[in-house]
């Protein structure tokens, strides 16, 4: 399976779960450029077609948010010690 869908392991040589928030914001990513895209070549009905990708974007900005949290969160520990 992909990495990039895995946290780090605990064991050395060993993949690590699945993170749940990084497939969940993969497949948010997907579905606002699936929209963005629809929006702009079927509706064109006014600026309001964007709101339908826009909303899962940000779902998806705010899930990669909080999947790299705990990283940001080791670097300031190592900063401090």
């Amino acid at each position: 399976m992909f990495t990039m869908f895995r946290e780090d392991s605990k064991e050395a040589g060993k993949a690590g779960p699945v993170s749940m928030r990084r497939v969940l914001a993969f497949l948010l990513a997907v579905a606002s450029i699936g929209l963005l895209v629809a929006g702009i070549l079927v509706v064109e009905k006014g600026w309001f077609v964007f709101i339908g990708g826009t909303i899962p974007l940000a779902g998806a900005l705010l899930l990669l948010f909080f999947t790299t949290w705990g990283d940001i969160a080791k670097v300031a520990n190592a900063v401090r010690k």
